[in-house]
């Protein structure tokens, strides 16, 4: 029933190049049209994400367990209360059939960040496409976008500065996924922490040093000592202190387990660099943001330790959950940098270039008539 060779690659590729072009689209009347119009665009662009995304079938290695909760055959081990809870309206009050529950994730997810934007509407119109662009795992790891739904809910209520709501969604985090510590804290610390840094050098510098100097030799150091925690009782962290290796080495690499080589020797050299020089631009650009709009502080922090994590963890599994817990404010910095930060017209151009080199060509249209791993099959097709 879970086969990855259904579905039709044609209709796969056209549903998401709709849903990239309504993007694009909604964004940029978000950014460009009087502010009255933003709930027409905000709801076309919610309609397409949740329907074309959430009607998706066996879209990832853990869609069959969500995929069993939602028609009562639980298979996620003792879930967080609201997670259950969440399951228990949409299958047994509401009695909802279970792709109902996946287009229901979706709206949870993209209306979160609609909401962000319309405290930012400027940079929707390269926000909005990048998050689709950005986010591909949210295919995959579901209750993990289900719960940073709510970190995003946060970051608007901490916009809006309502603080009692900010804690609230943030309380509601590790009740859906545990992990959501890690994001909760990282939340707590940039918006709470007056960094006064006056010039991106040092952390342009700290990336080029984990760039250029990794070894991945050093993950032995962290898996010797994970291996010796003792963790009895908790058989979540007993999963994974039992098998570090598995998890924060590069035996853990998702490339290697799905294609049989690690990622990096699969990339060309070409698309590698434009993501050295968008992780650059990144930092360079979202440090400017930093200092001209600080309530994004929060934001572009957050970004760049995904930036750091991707560089040292690459594609192994579990340093992706915590880059995926981070990644979502990537597009949000990058929407505002090119609206907030002043840059010549050459300039402007260059770092528009790179964006689109890495996330737009690389990203999605060199990507166009590939079969994903999961295949290309919506529930239609089962």
């Amino acid at each position: 029933m879970f086969a990855t060779n259904i579905g039709d690659p044609f209709t796969y590729w056209i549903l998401r190049i709709i849903l990239l072009l309504v993007l694009l689209y909604c964004g940029w009347g978000i950014s460009y049209r009087n502010e009255k119009f933003f709930n027409l665009y905000a709801i076309i662009a919610l309609v397409f994400y949740s329907l074309i995304q959430g009607l998706r079938w066996n879209r990832g290695v853990d869609y069959h367990h969500y995929y069993s909760d939602l028609i009562g055959r639980w298979e996620t081990p003792d879930p967080e209360p609201v997670y259950e809870f969440i399951v228990n309206i949409i299958s047994n009050v509401l009695y909802l059939p279970y792709w109902a529950g996946f287009i229901i994730y979706s709206a949870l997810l993209i209306g979160a960040f609609l909401l962000v934007l319309k405290l930012v509407p400027k940079a929707a119109v390269w926000a909005l496409p990048l998050f689709f662009l950005i986010t591909p795992s949210s295919e995959n790891i579901i209750r993990q976008y289900l719960a940073l739904a709510f970190v995003i809910y946060a970051f608007y209520a901490y916009l809006k500065g309502n603080k009692l709501l900010q804690y609230i969604f943030l309380a509601i985090v590790p009740l859906i996924h545990v992990s959501g510590l890690f994001a909760v804290v990282m939340f707590i610390l940039f918006t709470n922490l007056k960094i006064r840094l006056k010039s991106p050098i040092g952390l342009v510098a700290g990336y080029l040093l984990l760039y250029f100097f990794w070894n991945d030799s050093f993950f032995s150091l962290l898996t010797d000592s994970l291996s010796n925690l003792n963790v009895d009782g908790d058989h979540r962290m007993l999963g994974y202190t039992e098998d570090a290796g598995r998890w924060f080495s590069e035996e853990g690499s998702i490339g290697l387990v799905l294609t049989g080589e690690k990622t990096k020797i699969a990339m060309s050299r070409l698309s590698i660099v434009t993501i050295f020089l968008s992780n650059i631009v990144i930092i360079y650009y979202g440090f400017k943001l930093s200092k001209t709009q600080p309530q994004l502080q929060c934001a572009y922090y957050c970004a760049y330790f995904a930036i750091l994590i991707k560089t040292v963890g690459g594609d192994i599994e579990m340093y992706a959950r915590f880059y995926n817990w981070l990644v979502w404010f990537s597009p949000l910095v990058i929407g505002a940098f090119m609206c907030f930060v002043p840059m010549k017209k050459l300039e402007y151009w260059i770092v528009a270039s790179i964006i689109f080199a890495q996330f737009f060509f690389y990203g999605f249209i060199r990507q166009i008539g590939t079969i994903p791993f999961a295949g290309c099959a919506f529930v239609w097709d089962q």
